[in-house]
């Protein structure tokens, strides 16, 4: 049967892990070969000649349609065994040249569907070295550790997101994807060239393109995530195509709620593929964080991704992660070192804090990052602002990489390959992890591979924490998954499973079995905790997050007493929404009065877990 190439180098047609837009190789069947004895023969004189005379009047009429300008043998020189080039087929194998720019998957599939004649068309690929990396010859790159970390600045080796190794895999298609870089503006520089495209000013009604930085800041961001890269000048940044979007939405280097949300709504409005937002608030009303939380909303639903700073210096006090990062619908990030430490006192270069909390997911270089400043000039700045645009670029990258993805995708994907730091599992300063570009973009040729899953991701309802009907009453250990493979090839030791904050034996997949072409039953050796997250992950390309501790009202993976402050605000209209299965923790259908008193008894050792197994808390 005819077949020809597929899959995502069909994207990316004249370049290193592409194919050929100028031809196309076809293998032709035995018995059209036997008909081309005159051709061999003027050929192996050495006459420019083209085989498709010899050929059907409908293979003459298909390659014509594709303006095909010579069809020829893929090897001019004789073979050394023709006997063995025949056996091979390698002496009926042929290159057709066409015009570059064509569509030559669309031409393979053409010629392959003439199943009488052609027995391959297929694209020409394109390798070369195998390399690993691809170190980028921008003259200042040494200094950004955070791309590929050789303990150049003082650091540890390979503290870095591994960009060198995932741009050896893709650096970003011109124009394919824009980041809204929501901040005090972006300045031109070489380093943007015409990528820099029209944007707005939503912190002047009066002058709404006035989109230049106000500060340095938007245009130090923007270089992070998007500097052009491999130019022999100044700095690489994440993706090297992606257009990029200034939506100015301070008056220098501060601004209005309003603005921002406005900010927020005009990016998802006019293409942005993914934003960010390198700002942090503290102390808002809830009139304020509703705002927010409204146009992150409308943002995630237009299908932007959003990413925001966690904030710095501990601002909001211990533990308090700004606005708009502690909301849903924008993923929080702190900041690492170049020694893979979180910033703080001690362990950044200059004293100052990343601030860190229940909200962070992930954590991306920050202290001391190299980057563009106005007037084609660069410098050195740290924050959970230069954090962010990291995980921004590579967000930018795999959309890039495969527009396919949604912006949940984005986030998931990025969170389901950092690298582990701090305590195993989750943390409040780290998050899930630091950013892994690699990591991220090798595992997007299959996601997502888990796509639902019963009991659901992330949380089990508070109210249904193992089968009330008596049946399983210790717990969960069974999980319904959809996969996006074919189920009936996966096998228990295709899945990771670890447990956070809790014992009780190491949990693994005992069984599992197929229920349908793209549903499995999977069967734990052990229960899922309701004290602890278990996250059951098939390899790097899907995850779900099942269990909670109950009582866990502001989502830190504990219980204590700040969740009980966290109660006393959420009922007094202070806090952020929480959601329900984490709040009602009387169990009555409604988040009370009567959850605050619950909750100081459970940690005082007045109640107890039943019916959930009695479970004492931490």
């Amino acid at each position: 049967m005819p077949q020809f190439g597929a899959g995502k180098l069909e994207r990316r047609p004249d370049e290193f892990g592409g194919y050929a837009s100028t031809h196309i190789v076809v293998k032709l069947k035995s018995s059209t070969e036997n008909g081309l004895a005159a051709f061999r023969t003027l050929f192996r004189t050495g006459r420019d000649v083209d085989p498709r005379p010899w050929l059907s009047p409908q293979f003459q009429r298909l390659t014509g349609s594709w303006r095909a300008t010579l069809m020829r043998p893929f090897r001019s020189e004789t073979f050394g065994d023709p006997n063995l080039a025949a056996k091979h087929g390698l002496d009926r194998t042929y290159v057709i040249e066409v015009p570059p720019g064509t569509d030559t998957p669309a031409m393979a599939r053409s010629l392959a569907a003439l199943s009488d004649e052609v027995e391959v068309a297929g694209l020409d690929g394109i390798g070369g070295v195998a390399a690993d990396q691809l170190i980028p010859n921008d003259t200042n790159f040494g200094l950004q550790y955070a791309m590929d970390n050789t303990g150049q600045t003082g650091g540890t080796p390979d503290a870095d997101i591994d960009a060198v190794e995932a741009w050896a895999i893709h650096t970003g298609d011109p124009g394919t994807v824009t980041i809204a870089i929501i901040d005090s503006g972006v300045s031109p520089h070489t380093e943007f060239g015409s990528r820099l495209i029209a944007g707005h000013n939503t912190d002047n009604v009066f002058t709404p393109t006035l989109t230049t930085d106000g500060c340095p800041h938007g245009t130090h961001v923007a270089g992070i995530a998007a500097a052009t890269g491999n130019n022999s000048l100044g700095i690489a940044g994440i993706t090297w195509g992606a257009n990029i979007m200034p939506v100015r939405v301070l008056n220098g280097c501060s601004g209005f709620v309003s603005s921002v949300a406005n900010g927020i709504i005009w990016a998802a409005d006019h293409g942005a593929n993914v934003g960010n937002m390198s700002l942090q608030f503290y102390g808002l009303s809830a009139s304020d964080r509703q705002l927010f939380q409204n146009a992150l909303d409308y943002a995630h639903d237009r299908g932007m991704a959003m990413f925001c700073a966690a904030g710095n210096d501990n601002q909001g006090g211990s533990g308090v992660v700004a606005y708009p990062a502690r909301l849903h619908n924008c993923l929080a990030v702190s900041a690492t070192t170049d020694q893979d430490l979180f910033a703080d006192v001690g362990t950044s270069t200059t004293g100052w804090r990343s601030n860190y909390g229940p909200q962070v997911e992930i954590s991306a270089p920050g202290d001391r990052i190299y980057s563009t400043l106005p007037s084609n000039s660069f410098a050195f700045l740290s924050g959970t602002s230069m954090a962010t645009p990291h995980v921004t670029g590579v967000a930018a990258l795999l959309k890039s990489y495969d527009p396919t993805l949604t912006n949940d995708d984005l986030r998931d994907l990025i969170i389901a390959n950092v690298d582990d730091k701090g305590p195993f599992g989750w943390d409040d300063h780290y998050g899930y992890g630091r950013l892994n570009a690699y990591n991220a973009i090798v595992s997007a040729d299959s996601w997502p591979s888990i796509t639902a899953s019963d009991p659901p991701n992330r949380a089990i309802d508070a109210r249904i924490p193992f089968d009330l009907d008596g049946t399983n009453p210790q717990g969960w250990y069974i999980v319904d998954l959809t996969v996006a493979t074919d189920a009936t090839a996966l096998a228990p030791v295709d899945f990771l499973v670890y447990r956070h904050g809790a014992s009780g034996g190491t949990p693994f997949v005992s069984t599992i079995e197929a229920t349908g072409p793209n549903t499995v039953t999977v069967t734990l050796n052990v229960y899922i905790k309701v004290q602890a997250w278990t996250t059951l992950q098939y390899h790097t390309t899907g995850l779900v997050r099942l269990g909670y501790l109950p009582g866990d009202v502001n989502g830190n993976a504990t219980s204590d007493a700040s969740d009980v402050t966290a109660l006393v605000d959420y009922l007094g209209g202070v806090g952020d929404p929480l959601p329900e299965w984490s709040s009602d923790i009387d169990r009555s259908n409604a988040t009370t009065p009567l959850d605050i008193l619950t909750e100081i008894d459970l940690l005082n050792g007045a109640g107890s877990y039943n019916p959930f197994l009695n479970a004492s808390l931490p």
